[in-house]
């Protein structure tokens, strides 16, 4: 696992990601956006193709992964 990932296009060291005018880290409830699933961030990890990010979120005390894409 990354220390720190943000995302806008890019990626530099953080472990945070923005999306549009937010930024959630770990620690944060993060709603996905095709789903709806809202839950704790544990893990932010960059995907080696640079524009995804796969998101490890506590969903009522189950792991679940969902990908944030930038746009």
């Amino acid at each position: 696992m990354l220390e720190n990932v943000r995302l806008r296009y890019n990626q530099t060291k953080g472990n945070k990601m923005a999306v549009s005018t937010a930024t959630y880290k770990v620690g944060d409830l993060y709603t996905s956006q095709k789903s709806k699933v809202t839950g704790t961030i544990t893990e932010i990890k960059p995907n080696s193709d640079g524009t995804t990010v796969r998101v490890k979120l506590d969903v009522n005390g189950t792991p679940r992964w969902t990908t944030w894409t930038a746009k």
